[in-house]
């Protein structure tokens, strides 16, 4: 049986919603986000093991949802509609390897404080690691152009108001929260990529057509 375009976003939702979990296990500290590599050094070890977990079995569920949408535009331009699945796939298989590695890089980088190993490991880990955020915002941003490009030439009755409403300015959004609403940022802003994408995947759900293809 053959999945639903609202079926593939709704897996893409679900995905969020996992991964997100897995990601707050991980990230969140009671006293606010600290560095990218220094939150690291103050998660509980045993919390952020669980949430490896969630984000591993979660993150391949991503893809579901980025073959949703490329299914939802195809009619639009095959070529944007293929670049936006390969970006999209590019994105989580490099964000799954990122935040895969935050449990290992906490237990190395808190076992190994104090010690004269400790620089040697934090050096690899931003080398190895870290590094691969940057690609992952590449990847987010060249997703949101082709998102944008889809929708301003869209075929299928989708508003062209949601191209607001694209990936990397939903990130935007909940990182600046710790700024405008701390209480709120604190908690959304350290799994970011998964508010964002529980945003995203669920605009394009309401408001797809009613009809039994969408």
């Amino acid at each position: 049986m053959q999945l639903t375009n609202k079926q593939l976003l709704l897996i893409g939702i679900l995905a969020s919603i996992v991964v997100g979990v897995g990601e707050y296990l991980l990230h969140y500290l009671p006293t606010g986000p600290g560095g990218e590599i220094s939150m690291l050094n103050d998660v509980p070890l045993g919390r952020a093991s669980t949430g490896h977990f969630f984000v591993v079995f979660g993150a391949p569920l991503y893809f579901a949802g980025y073959y949703g949408l490329k299914k939802i535009f195809f009619s639009t331009s095959p070529l944007l509609s293929r670049l936006l699945l390969i970006a999209g796939i590019l994105s989580f298989s490099i964000g799954g390897v990122w935040v895969s590695s935050r449990y290992f890089g906490a237990e190395v980088l808190q076992r190994s404080a104090g010690t004269a190993d400790f620089d040697f490991y934090l050096q690899s880990y931003e080398e190895h690691y870290q590094v691969l955020v940057w690609a992952l915002r590449v990847l987010v941003a060249i997703v949101s152009i082709v998102y944008v490009m889809l929708i301003l030439k869209n075929n299928i009755g989708l508003p062209k108001w949601l191209a607001i409403f694209n990936p990397i300015i939903l990130l935007i959004i909940v990182i600046s929260s710790l700024l405008w609403f701390p209480a709120l940022g604190n908690h959304i802003a350290p799994i970011a990529m998964n508010v964002t994408h529980f945003i995203f995947f669920g605009l394009m759900f309401l408001f797809l057509k009613t009809n039994t293809n969408q």
